[in-house]
């Protein structure tokens, strides 16, 4: 069986579509420790003590960029191979380094994305009184982005008792002292 059999089991974009979700991210360069990445989305996530909104606009929860790495990675290693000159032997020497480089990516891609959705129900579970599973049935049924889930749930649901103490007025912060 051809090595291209199994990297067409890899590729699940088109070759156009990685290149211009590649094209946003930012060039990395070569890291020993971290060789099987090329790119990085270069946001750097704010703290829980944030308001949801901003680090929903900032980019935390968007989809992580390691799954666009990880198809570059597949269609350069499709690219390499030439199934006419070349047997199984020297496709599999081709396509090693690429192949582990896809691996490794898928690897931080779901351990990435299992985080990063772990702190968003977090979050949402923290702004409203609404519990997990509440929340990810109405995620399942929701068709928009984050943010207009936001949004909607501003508008429609009952914010959670420290949200409420947040935008409360009171006594207002200390600018500092003058000497």
């Amino acid at each position: 069986m051809p090595f291209n059999c199994f990297l067409d089991s890899f590729i699940t974009q088109p070759e156009e579509v990685v290149a211009k979700e590649i094209s946003k991210l930012q060039p990395l360069n070569y890291n020993q420790f971290m060789w099987w990445r090329s790119h990085t989305d270069n946001i750097k996530p704010l703290g829980k003590r944030h308001p949801l909104k901003d680090r929903i606009l900032n980019g935390d929860f968007n989809f992580s960029s390691y799954y666009w790495q990880a198809q570059l990675a597949a269609v350069n290693a499709k690219t390499k191979l030439d199934l006419d000159n070349d047997d199984y032997q020297m496709q599999y020497e081709k396509t090693t380094v690429d192949v582990a480089r896809y691996r490794r990516l898928i690897a931080d891609y779901e351990k990435e994305e299992s985080t990063r959705l772990k702190e968003l129900i977090d979050a949402f579970t923290k702004a409203y009184r609404i519990t997990e599973e509440g929340l990810l049935d109405k995620l399942s049924e929701w068709t928009g982005d984050i943010l207009s889930f936001y949004e909607h749930m501003e508008e429609f649901a009952y914010k959670s008792p420290a949200e409420i103490r947040k935008n409360k007025r009171g006594r207002p912060k200390k600018l500092g002292t003058v000497k």
